[in-house]
């Protein structure tokens, strides 16, 4: 049975990551800022923006797969006047929160003779983000770091997943009238629709298995086809 540490896994992507993981057989520990009450799997309160916090999460346990999943953003990014501790707290969870956690699961790896597993999710935003840049340039270094790890480990499997406009609670913090926005998305999707959390927890499930041993380094764009070509 894998041992599955989901970092952000308290809802959204995570937490259909974690519901697809353990209908695997997985044993899924989900790791986020809040407390939560009656939650269905193992869980673990930790700010990933606190070093202390985080080398405290990987003290005493030694897993199989990391999926790291944290993030945030805010609508504050659509005027070029965010502030320096906006700037830092986007910095600090999506890109430095992942670089944290990856380091220690592979030391732990490393220590212990595991080949794990690692799998980041990025954005199709890291191509660069007309209203959110300083969130495009933290899900662009994601995705460098992670193609640079596969690269310098031998017994890591790393990979980045970049989804599309995914409708989570996320999307209307960032957007509040997120929904004037769904016809248009739709027009541009080839696939003619949005993409949904089961979108992105399908991929994870097909790179933690045996089919994909041989795949690391890479990028999988989960998009509908939004991102191809207009013309």
């Amino acid at each position: 049975m894998k041992k599955v540490l989901i970092i952000g896994g308290g809802s959204g992507i995570g937490l259909e990551i974690a519901k697809t993981l353990d209908s695997n057989n997985c044993d899924v520990t989900c790791v986020g800022r809040k407390d939560r009450n009656n939650f269905d799997y193992n869980y673990v309160k930790c700010d990933v923006s606190k070093s202390e916090e985080v080398i405290k999460l990987f003290s005493d346990n030694v897993y199989d797969v990391l999926v790291y999943c944290a993030g945030i953003i805010s609508s504050e990014e659509e005027s070029h006047n965010y502030s320096e501790d906006e700037v830092n707290s986007i910095i600090d969870i999506n890109l430095k929160g992942c670089i944290r956690c990856n380091q220690l699961f592979i030391d732990k790896c490393l220590e212990n003779s595991i080949s794990g597993k690692i799998i980041n999710i990025s954005s199709i935003s890291n191509r660069g983000s007309k209203y959110f840049p300083i969130y495009a340039s933290s899900k662009a270094g994601i995705l460098t770091y992670t193609k640079s790890i596969a690269s310098r480990y031998e017994n890591i499997k790393a990979n980045v997943i970049s989804p599309g406009v995914i409708k989570t609670d996320m999307s209307y913090h960032e957007t509040p009238n997120f929904d004037d926005y769904i016809p248009s998305i739709i027009e541009n999707t080839p696939a003619k629709r949005l993409g949904n959390t089961t979108d992105i927890a399908n991929m994870v499930e097909y790179l933690l298995s045996d089919k994909a041993d041989f795949i690391t380094g890479q990028e999988f764009v989960i998009d509908g086809g939004y991102t191809l070509p207009k013309e």
